[in-house]
Parts: C-alpha cells; sequence; structure tokens
C-alpha cells in the first residue's frame, strides 16, 4: 500500500493542503518550524487517528479554527484504490449537534463506527525524536508503543483497551464518591466486586497478548540491536504486570508444553479458557487485596494500566543506566521491531516515516533503518536534502525520489 495524496484542512499550521506524493521516497526539507513535522503528523493522524506528539486533539486545530480534517488517498498492493479520513471538531464548531466536542472517521466513503474499523487499513511507523521517551521516560510512553503496535495488528484488542478504560473509569468514579473506609457497606462492596470481576476477565485477555508481543518484540530488537552495535551490548525486554501474573502464564506454558504453539497460530480454545481463568483470578485476587486502599485514596492502584515494559542493557534498567547514544541504538531497535512485527502479521508493506532524525544518527544507523524498508514507500523531513545520499539509492525502488520544498506552510514540489 501507498499513499497517492494528502489532504490536510485547518491542521497545524496549514489551512489547506492537497498534495500529491510519489511512491517511493518522499523527501520534505527546509529551515526549522516551516511545517515539515506538521505535514508528517498529519499522515500519521489520518492512519492512526491519534499523534504521536500530543495526546490533545485541541493542539492540532489552526489557531481561530475549530475543527480539523486530515484525508489521504491510497493505492492497495492490488491497485485498487482506498481512502482514509479523520476530522475532529470542538464543542464550538459547526460540525458538532450537541455542543460536545466529537470524531467523525470516514473509510472508503462510509463512515466508521468504531475506531477498530479504521485503524490498521494503513499501517505507518514513524520514527521520531520523540521516540527516546519510549526508552528514557515514564512507562506510559512505552504502554503507548506496545498498545498502537498490537492495535495495527488485532482490532479486537482496541476493543478490549476502549473497554477496559471504560469499565476503569466507571469503578474510578465510584471510589470517588466513597467518602470513607471505615464501614464499607455491603451495596458497595457488591458494586466493587461488579467492576473488578468485569476488569479481571478483560485483564487477563489483554495480558494474553501483552505478553507475546513483549516476546516478540525483545527477540526481534535484540537481533537488530545486535547488528547495529556490532554485537558488543545485549539487548533484552522484559513485561511487568501484576505480581505473579507472568510467571503463572510461563509456568502454564512449560508445565503444558505450550509456548511455541502460543506464539506461533495461538492456543486452543480450550487451552486459552483455561490459561486466561487462572490469569483472571489472580488479577481479582490482587485487587481485592489492595480495595481499602484504594478507597481511601480513591484510586485504582493496582492494574494493567500500569503495566510497563522493562528495557534492559546488559542487564541493567536502561531507563537509569544508559547513555543518550545507547537510548537512540534501543529506539531503533525498537522501531525495526515494529516494522518487522507488522509485516509478520499484515499482508501490505507499512509506510515508513523518518521525521528529522537522519542528522541525530550515523551512517551506519541511518543504513540499518532503510535497509530495512527497501522499496516500500518512505517520508523524510529534514533540513538539508544534500544530507541523504546514499541512503536514497538503498530505499528507492524503480520509481525515483521526489523532493518538496517546505516553507511557511506551502509545500513546493520539484521538477
Amino acid at each position: 500500500m501507498f499513499i497517492k495524496s494528502i489532504h490536510l484542512e485547518n491542521f497545524r499550521n496549514y489551512g489547506r493542503l492537497d498534495l500529491d506524493v510519489g511512491p517511493s521516497v518522499n523527501i520534505f526539507y527546509g529551515n526549522n518550524a516551516q511545517g515539515k513535522t506538521n505535514l508528517v503528523e498529519g499522515i500519521y493522524v489520518a492512519s492512526s487517528v491519534t499523534s504521536h506528539r500530543t495526546s490533545k486533539d485541541t493542539d492540532l486545530i489552526k489557531f481561530g479554527e475549530n475543527e480539523y480534517k486530515v484525508s489521504l488517498d491510497l493505492i492497495d498492493d492490488d491497485g485498487s484504490a482506498c481512502s482514509l479520513s479523520s476530522c475532529y471538531y470542538t464543542e464550538k464548531s459547526e460540525l458538532s449537534r450537541n455542543g460536545r466536542p466529537g470524531r467523525t472517521l470516514i473509510r472508503d466513503n462510509a463512515p466508521a463506527d468504531k475506531i477498530s474499523e479504521y485503524i490498521g487499513v494503513c499501517n505507518i511507523v514513524i520514527f521520531a525524536p520523540e521516540d527516546l521517551n519510549i526508552v528514557k521516560n515514564a512507562p506510559s510512553f512505552r504502554r503507548k508503543f506496545l498498545n498502537t503496535l498490537i492495535s495495527k495488528i488485532s482490532p479486537s484488542y482496541f476493543n478490549l483497551l476502549s473497554n477496559y478504560s471504560r469499565l476503569l473509569a466507571q469503578k474510578n468514579a465510584l471510589l470517588k464518591s466513597i467518602r470513607s473506609s471505615d464501614s464499607m457497606p455491603s451495596l458497595v462492596d457488591e458494586q466493587l466486586n461488579f467492576w473488578d470481576y468485569s476488569l479481571a476477565d478483560l485483564s487477563a485477555e489483554i495480558i494474553l497478548k501483552r505478553y507475546k508481543f513483549v516476546k516478540l518484540i525483545s527477540d526481534i530488537a535484540c537481533r537488530h540491536h545486535g547488528s547495529i552495535s556490532g554485537g558488543k551490548e545485549n539487548l533484552s525486554i522484559e513485561y511487568n504486570t501484576i505480581f505473579g501474573v507472568v510467571g503463572a502464564l510461563e509456568t502454564f506454558l512449560t508445565k503444558n508444553s505450550k509456548y511455541d504453539e502460543y506464539m506461533s497460530k495461538g492456543l486452543s480454545e480450550s487451552d486459552y479458557g483455561r490459561i486466561k481463568g487462572i490469569l483472571s483470578d489472580l488479577v481479582l485476587a490482587k485487587l481485592k487485596s489492595v480495595r481499602n486502599y484504594d478507597i481511601d485514596k480513591h484510586i485504582s492502584s493496582t492494574g494493567i494500566h500500569r503495566d510497563d515494559i522493562v528495557i534492559k542493557l546488559d542487564g541493567l534498567v536502561m531507563k537509569s543506566f544508559s547513555s543518550q547514544g545507547q537510548q537512540r541504538t534501543a529506539a531503533l531497535a525498537l522501531k525495526l521491531s515494529e516494522l518487522e512485527i507488522i509485516k509478520m502479521f499484515v499482508s501490505s508493506t507499512p509506510i515508513l516515516i523518518l521525521d528529522d532524525v537522519f542528522s541525530e544518527l550515523d551512517k551506519t544507523r541511518r543504513m540499518s533503518l532503510v535497509s530495512a524498508m527497501k522499496g516500500a514507500q518512505i517520508f523524510i523531513t529534514c533540513t538539508d536534502k544534500n544530507m541523504i545520499g546514499e541512503e536514497i539509492d538503498v530505499m528507492q525502488g524503480a520509481n525515483k525520489a521526489a523532493f518538496y520544498r517546505v516553507e511557511s506552510g506551502n509545500i513546493e514540489a520539484e521538477a
């Protein structure tokens, strides 16, 4: 799949943009703060609904406007045309019928009622300076990386996350309404039991997905990291969730000789039901054990919403013990694993966006990245087009690279 044209309306510094792009390598160059990153962000939002730079849709709306719209015209691998369009509006927009903010998603000129029907149609992997946060910052960045990857491959996983978030919000609302834990009314206890049973059941399904993909990411990222670093350092990634859960899962898989089956084609319905029940019971027991604390603090202190991915280099946690160069190499290895995993599960090759990262990577790292995407459509932003030389020959297929100059939100294609 590749993008044929991009359409932006009231997005960041773009009032209106309609741009045809090439099927191979597209290079956008110009001074800083001209709109290069805004353009590729628009591409990413059009395919994934969310931004890689902010969690607030209002940040994406052009100043003075009340909505934005981003659209892509696409050509699938079989030559058929398709399209995606995402529009977000505020409560002040004429698009708002009930005085509330909202979003409309259009897939092939028809409304997509659920986000899960929209994401995954056009898979895009973006590598940007913000990706260092995956390695060095809070667990939320690593959860977002993991959740985004799995959602691109499995729409059902996105639905699980949405349902979990909804139930967690309802449980938290109940916790905030309880004034004292000295004498918990039986009614409140019953209500919390309801939420905890439901959350435990969903948690078990999400854990089974997350553990599998963390294992895949670890194996593939370790291989790429070894290639980039010359085998001098060993990268490993571990899934960190509710205490005892990973151990129970690994014991079940080992004892029943099910690990290879679980990692490849998946467990049978009966085996899946057994391990899901075991994990659900463990999660429920943990939720109940902290209930008085949660009531006292009015929060859900334990749950998969606090999961983390522990990234280690030679056995040491990189968040605390690594240089910026090591973090950059690890982030690159994670992105290469994302590319490879999407290729494993999705028939069409993902599109790659490299946002202002070439100047941050040495030649070895740049070549490792572009070699993994031979023949794919690639979007690159940079300040100097001349800095990309040998890499273009590796990236482009039969079609030559296209160059675009970006200045003050205006984009001019070179002849």
